[in-house]
């Protein structure tokens, strides 16, 4: 039997890093990954990998009336994210849904902290300081995710992390901040 192991890169996008919009994914409900969406071509050194997630919590600020302005979103990288044949089904694709719903559950998270507080333009250093302790955060939890599951080894034990996933992204308070996007 030949395991293959799926993995996420989690990174982050700062406003000066744009990106070309044909290549990012926002993250939507209504918008799940397909493998077509997998285009750059498969690292095969990884040996044991099949498919690789891009997905990271691009975000962008700025001053206004001397607050600190922002934007958070969670964006899949198509021209980062692979895959090779022998991953190339439906409980791998799953697999990397729930990266990148992963993903979209601490943006929700860090927006949610933000809303709470409001940063003056020279509190620049703290406003980073929490969005690196989210962004820390999230990296844990997607690597507990591949560890929990064996890199989507073990099926029962993802599923378990999907239903966890998706209640935490119903949960009213998170549902909200999703309906007030920025």
């Amino acid at each position: 039997m030949q395991f293959t192991f799926l993995l996420a890169i989690v990174w982050v996008i700062t406003g000066s890093a744009w990106k070309e919009e044909s290549s990012i994914i926002y993250w939507s409900e209504e918008r799940l990954l397909s493998w077509d969406d997998f285009q750059a071509p498969p690292d095969f050194e990884q040996v044991p990998i099949g498919a690789l997630t891009s997905s990271a919590i691009e975000y962008y600020t700025g001053c206004k009336d001397g607050k600190i302005i922002y934007k958070i979103q969670a964006v899949f990288e198509k021209d980062r994210s692979w895959v090779k044949e022998v991953a190339r089904t439906e409980h791998h694709l799953r697999h990397e849904q729930v990266h990148f719903n992963i993903t979209e559950l601490y943006a929700r998270k860090l927006r949610i902290e933000l809303e709470k507080r409001s940063f003056t333009c020279e509190q620049k250093p703290q406003f980073e300081a929490l969005i690196n302790s989210y962004l820390d955060e999230w990296s844990d939890e997607q690597y507990s995710f591949d560890w929990h599951t064996g890199f989507s080894m073990r099926p029962e034990k993802q599923l378990e992390w999907e239903l966890k996933v998706i209640k935490a992204l119903h949960d009213p308070e998170v549902t909200l901040l999703l309906e007030n996007r920025p």
